[in-house]
């Protein structure tokens, strides 16, 4: 069997042309159960000769409309030819573009004509085709450099692909989605919800040994207000102004600079305080419910051991179940009468000293954790609320979006089982796109054909 495939195009004027491609040839008796249908090696040769031809003949009618003058309507002369090289996922071609001499009738102003115009080099300024910086972006941002050069490499004609090239156009992605301007929506003013809450955490990435530090901080979080949502990632190291970025994306989702801004994190001070630079004003900041409820079980399991041991007096009251007394007072936003149970329990834990030595030991186990708790409480007693009420509204409460997305964005892509090291600018770079990748925004926006 043989197979003849012919592609014909007609031009925009009517004119027709005929492009040959390379048959494939299926002999009956060397037939092979790996010979059946079009096979990967047929699919991207056929898909590179098809690129060819398509891409010749959009190069030409492209060139022939363009030499006409959008002033005068005349016919501009072509100055010469340029070979350029195009990059597309199907291929890496060398084209002949034509360079088109500027209109005479541009100088009736007395303004010098300029050099000759390059009606192509608007389209690619990069040469590549946006579809193929989009792809090299996207698997960039979700495998490493290498790993994505060889997809593509397997399953695409393309040109061989380089890690450095991959890595160089998500740079330059990244850069476009940050300096791109966003569209704001209007905000419903009679929201019963929120209007923005904004969910903060950090993320912890090896950094390079020149850059004289150990680790680097990745600040990811979420966006959410009542009908969208918008996943962000950046390094404060790496951008001249990280609230400008936050700006950005807090203005996408609608705000208008006027309406109040929740913020919901583990207690870092640098984390709602880069909400408070982005917004120019104050925000409600709210301590994540999760981080207050795992130190109140750090204290239940330390005044567990204490019941345990065995010389143990058993006398306070306030050794009875004290995490839900503790999580009862916190949860409906009793903070006064939980810092005064801790203080309590501190007090009955110093009266133990002179106990048995292992009575001793575990008690100041349970006056070290009820410490550690009542100076989180202190330190953060601005951003304590009343949970259950929040809770019952359906208002969020913790900050598991963002730890989601330090997984999504930071542990995935640049944890420390990647056995990678970062630059602050390489890092900012992924986590920017791998937050437009996972969030479906790696487009581009197109630009009409300059005249």
């Amino acid at each position: 069997m043989d197979v003849r495939i012919t592609v014909e195009t007609t031009f925009e004027n009517g004119a027709k042309r005929t492009h040959h491609l390379e048959g494939l040839s299926r002999p009956f008796r060397q037939t092979q159960p790996e010979s059946f249908g079009l096979l990967l090696e047929d699919a991207r040769t056929l898909l590179g000769q098809l690129q060819d031809a398509f891409l010749l003949d959009q190069i030409e009618e492209i060139s022939e409309k363009v030499r006409s003058c959008t002033v005068c309507n005349k016919v501009r002369a072509i100055h010469d030819y340029r070979p350029r090289v195009l990059d597309t996922l199907f291929g890496r071609f060398r084209v002949r573009v034509p360079r088109i001499r500027r209109c005479t009738c541009r100088g009736k102003s007395n303004a010098p004509l300029g050099g000759a115009l390059s009606p192509f080099a608007h389209f690619f300024p990069d040469r590549a085709t946006p579809e193929l910086r989009r792809l090299q972006t996207e698997l960039g941002a979700r495998h490493s450099f290498r790993e994505a050069a060889r997809i593509m490499e397997t399953f695409l004609p393309c040109a061989t692909q380089i890690n450095t090239t991959v890595r160089n156009r998500l740079s330059g992605m990244a850069n476009e989605i940050s300096d791109r301007e966003q569209s704001v929506p209007a905000v419903d003013d009679k929201a019963t919800s929120p209007p923005l809450t904004v969910f903060l955490d950090g993320a912890h990435i090896r950094c390079r040994p020149e850059y004289q530090r150990r680790h680097l901080d990745v600040v990811v979080g979420k966006i959410e207000s009542p009908d969208m949502s918008r996943r962000f990632g950046l390094v404060a190291q790496a951008t001249l102004s990280p609230a400008k970025q936050l700006r950005q994306d807090l203005s996408a989702l609608g705000w208008d600079g006027h309406r109040p801004v929740t913020v919901i994190s583990d207690g870092e001070p640098a984390l709602p305080n880069l909400v408070r630079s982005a917004v120019r004003g104050s925000v409600r900041h709210i301590l994540d419910w999760w981080h207050i409820s795992m130190r109140v079980q750090h204290v239940e399991n330390a005044v567990k051991g204490l019941l345990l041991e065995e010389y143990f007096p058993g006398t306070p009251d306030l050794f009875k179940r004290p995490s839900k007394t503790l999580r009862w007072c916190l949860w409906h936003g009793k903070i006064m009468t939980a810092g005064t149970r801790l203080q309590c329990l501190m007090i009955d834990c110093s009266r133990l000293s002179k106990e048995n030595a292992r009575v001793r030991e575990a008690a100041s186990r349970v006056w070290a954790r009820c410490r550690e708790l009542y100076s989180y409480l202190t330190n953060n007693w601005a951003a304590l609320t009343n949970y259950g009420w929040r809770h019952r509204n359906g208002f969020p409460i913790s900050s598991s979006r963002a730890e989601g997305c330090v997984d999504d964005i930071g542990n995935t892509r640049m944890g420390k089982r990647r056995r990678m090291r970062w630059s602050p600018k390489g890092a900012h770079n992924v986590a920017v796109t791998r937050a437009a990748v996972l969030d479906g925004r790696l487009t581009v926006s197109h630009q009409p054909m300059a005249a």
